[in-house]
């Protein structure tokens, strides 16, 4: 490990800044790159879309890439790109952020891009109505997609009342009837300093970038962030179970995905669950892949917490052959119980290991360290989450393991989804 990632992870060296129109600004110099990454976090997604809103999150998105006061249509990624740097971003369900990873000599080109894409957007009607044939292929895309239509179907089984139901995306008839006045709205209301946090890693002065940061981001005026009702999914008192068939997917082939409900990303049994992960699915010593995959039950298995701030998931992911479903399933469960059953502190102790080596050499590269800033102040609503990380993860204890597995996994309600061939 890199001094300046120890450093990170000693908690040192880190400039974080609450500024008085409510911007986050996270600072982490490292020279132990080359590159710098800048980000932009924005604490809207779509599940703080109203109905008629669905999708506005992404194609705001979209949208913030087609001009601004400084940069016309195409100049932004144009410059980035001649600077050899790269630009890009990304919706999700509870955040967006905007990015540019460049030499760290250009860090103060990329991050004007960054402020004037994001705070000085124009949302001009000709690139609205440019853009809406562009998002709407893309969903078409994506509803033609067999195993995205399967993760459509499992959200929308688990959530009834959640927002979390919706594709981030949106539907067809909400994209095309978008306004300006609609997407106006929207931006000014959380496109703003108060609901946003400034990440930037890599070769840089800390003091210079935050110069730069309270000349910008931090001059911006503030006001109050719109108020969103987002209904909290109510308990899931029994199993929901929905199959899709497709004669696109192959005779010898099927999908499986079965979830549970958890605790919110930050609390100390996620960081129990974010173990188990690990002991599940965590490389080719763990535990569903040499009982189930190297033994042919599946062709592939994965795990996932879904990392959310409420009504958060733990999920499994497999396939397999068709005939195969059910003896994964039994297996599955099997397997959960011999965990509950022989599951030893040495056992924990090395994939524990094994997690905080990957997280660690996973956040070498500056951008993945950004991401994991961003993130935690985003989504988490607390820097404690990534500063605190490590820690938490090294006091995961077996007994930890068998609590959480007792109380969210084992004869408990789950939902699960099955993609077989027509």
């Amino acid at each position: 490990m890199s001094a300046e990632l120890q450093s990170f992870v000693d908690k040192k060296e880190l400039l974080i800044k609450r500024h008085k129109n409510g911007l986050w600004s996270i600072i982490h110099p490292r020279k132990d790159t080359e590159v710098v990454s800048l980000q932009v976090w924005f604490k809207v997604g779509s599940v703080y879309e109203r109905e008629n809103e669905r999708g506005i999150a992404h194609f705001l998105e979209h949208m913030l890439f087609n001009g601004n006061d400084k940069y016309a249509y195409g100049e932004a990624e144009a410059l980035i790109e001649s600077l050899g740097g790269h630009i890009n971003a990304a919706t999700s369900k509870e955040y967006t952020y905007y990015y540019v990873d460049i030499a760290a000599p250009y860090w103060k080109e990329g991050l004007d891009v960054l402020f004037h894409l994001t705070m000085r957007a124009t949302l001009e009607e000709k690139m609205i109505e440019k853009e809406k044939p562009i998002v709407l292929e893309e969903l078409y895309r994506a509803k033609d997609n067999p195993t995205t239509q399967l993760w459509w179907t499992f959200e929308k089984e688990v959530y009834k009342v959640s927002p979390f139901r919706h594709p981030i995306i949106g539907y067809e008839k909400t994209i095309k009837n978008f306004t300006r006045p609609m997407l106006l709205s929207f931006y000014q209301g959380f496109y703003q300093p108060k609901n946003a946090t400034v990440v930037v890693v890599g070769n840089i002065d800390p003091l210079e970038v935050q110069k730069f940061i309270e000349e910008t981001f931090a001059a911006e005026p503030s006001k109050p962030i719109p108020k969103r009702y987002i209904p909290n999914e109510p308990p899931q008192l029994k199993v929901r179970s929905k199959t899709l068939t497709d004669p696109r997917i192959g005779k010898d082939k099927s999908y499986a995905l079965i979830g549970w409900r958890i605790p919110p990303i930050g609390t100390l049994e996620d960081f129990d669950l974010l173990v188990l992960n690990e002991i599940l699915t965590g490389g080719r010593s763990s535990i569903l892949y040499t009982q189930l995959r190297e033994k042919g039950i599946v062709y592939s298995v994965s795990s996932y917490d879904f990392a959310r701030s409420r009504d958060n998931l733990f999920a499994i992911s497999s396939s397999q052959h068709p005939d195969n479903i059910e003896t994964f399933k039994k297996r599955l469960f099997e397997i959960f119980e011999e965990i509950y059953d022989t599951i030893t502190d040495e056992e924990v102790e090395r994939f524990k290991n094994r997690l905080i080596n990957a997280e660690l050499f996973e956040k070498e590269e500056p951008e993945s360290e950004a991401v994991f800033f961003g993130y935690s102040q985003t989504v988490v609503g607390k820097i404690n989450y990534a500063l605190y990380f490590f820690e938490n993860i090294r006091k995961v204890k077996a007994e930890h393991i068998r609590l959480v597995l007792e109380k969210y996994i084992l004869n408990k309600p789950y939902t699960e989804t099955f993609l077989l061939p027509s």
